[in-house]
């Protein structure tokens, strides 16, 4: 038996939700562990017995998270100024995978319980390599990465797929939104436990990212959220009360076809002046022929922006102002507290952020009054996805639990 499950059955259920607390929010102080519920006496036993256990360790409130940068941390300051000591997870207990299986990429990283990254690797491959194929490379890489953290099949609790569209909830099944064609109508989850051999969290790219920023980035400690992921179309994750908001059939966030001139272009999903035709990636540099004569990378406009190039300012603005559009209409619905900005379009900042804001507070119902902040992501696109991924199973304690020592 396991010592961590010694003991009555209440003090069991209390370790429980103290390691349920970790896992959702990083290290915290005992003051904040007391904010879920139990009493600060009650929270210094279950420390104690945790921390007998090997399950938890103290880390010292008057210096850096030593092997632990990229956690997030809750509580107040401790007296006399002094951050509080606070109390994580031990990493070596475990570890989370994230993938991610994106258009012409594949990426991994590998997090150990106390949400430190310790590896991610990326792969180029044919986004028409057949999804089995696609998860055998998958498991090559995790048994390398595997190896380089020292961490063993047995001791990882669980992998999360990010794929690039929506998954129906119901079913399990990937929508034809997807814009991997291969993997349309499938079940991403049983098809990767399968080949993979491990419990399997699936689900939408955007949707993960928005989980990465709330866990490490831009929306630590928020409750109700917005998340735009921009990649090869345009998607957004909702965090609402505390959780992501997946919708009835798994498309909640498919602002990428939303409807912004009823008389534009037709979209991939059949429908006219979606998003996705004004103001996706290949939108924007598709607009660069005229006056470039050729089409530059997304990467390539962004760069130009910034150091003045015209034209590039300006089709990245009007992008942003069309992407306002939809923020607005997506604020009088859902009224969150903070909109962050994320992926391939991110790093344009405010010439593309600033015109953004002003679309959508012309647009939206309170203008001037409570319009949330609109801010770039604080994770990079190489990671934010895959991380997110992992971070889906570090929180889920109920469907990925620590393995029994």
């Amino acid at each position: 038996m396991s010592p961590l499950d010694s003991g009555s059955a209440q003090r069991s259920a209390n370790r429980s939700r103290v390691i349920h607390a970790l896992r959702q929010h990083g290290a915290m102080s005992r003051a904040a562990l007391a904010e879920i519920g139990l009493s600060r006496s009650t929270v210094a036993s279950v420390v104690g017995e945790l921390i007998e256990a090997g399950a938890v360790v103290e880390i010292g409130g008057d210096g850096p998270r030593a092997g632990n940068g990229h956690a997030p941390t809750r509580g107040g300051v401790a007296k006399a100024g002094r951050p509080p000591t606070l109390i994580g997870l031990k990493g070596g207990l475990g570890a989370a995978i994230g993938v991610e299986i994106g258009n012409g990429i594949v990426r991994i990283a590998v997090c150990d319980v106390a949400q430190e990254l310790l590896r991610h690797e990326a792969v180029r491959v044919d986004e028409q390599t057949s999804p089995e194929d696609t998860l055998l490379l998958v498991d090559r890489l995790i048994d390398g990465l595997l190896e380089q953290t020292g961490f063993r099949r047995d001791e990882v609790i669980g992998v999360g797929i990010a794929m690039p569209g929506p998954i129906q909830r119901r079913t399990g099944l990937t929508g034809r939104a997807c814009t991997l064609k291969p993997w349309v109508g499938l079940d991403p989850r049983l098809l990767a436990e399968h080949v993979l051999g491990l419990p399997v969290h699936a689900g939408n790219d955007a949707n993960l990212a928005a989980l990465a920023e709330m866990t490490w980035g831009a929306a630590r400690g928020l409750r109700d959220y917005a998340y735009i992921y921009t990649a090869t179309g345009i998607g957004a994750g909702f965090v609402m009360d505390g959780r992501l908001y997946v919708g009835a059939n798994g498309t909640a966030g498919e602002i990428g076809h939303t409807t912004i001139n009823e008389d534009g272009l037709v979209c991939a999903c059949g429908g006219r002046g979606c998003l996705n035709t004004l103001a996706n990636p290949d939108a924007i540099t598709d607009q660069l022929w005229q006056s470039h004569g050729r089409r530059p990378s997304i990467g390539e406009v962004i760069a130009l922006a910034h150091e003045g190039d015209a034209g590039c300012r300006r089709v990245l603005a009007d992008a942003g102002r069309h992407i306002g559009v939809a923020m607005a209409n997506m604020y009088n619905l859902l009224d969150p507290e903070l909109i962050v900005l994320g992926g391939s379009l991110a790093p344009a900042g405010d010439i593309l952020i600033e015109p953004l804001r002003q679309s959508m507070m012309r647009r939206a119902i309170h203008a001037g009054e409570a319009v949330p902040d609109v801010v770039a992501g604080e994770i990079g696109i190489d990671v934010v996805v895959v991380v997110g991924a992992a971070a889906a199973v570090l929180r889920d304690a109920t469907r990925f639990p620590l393995p029994v020592r």
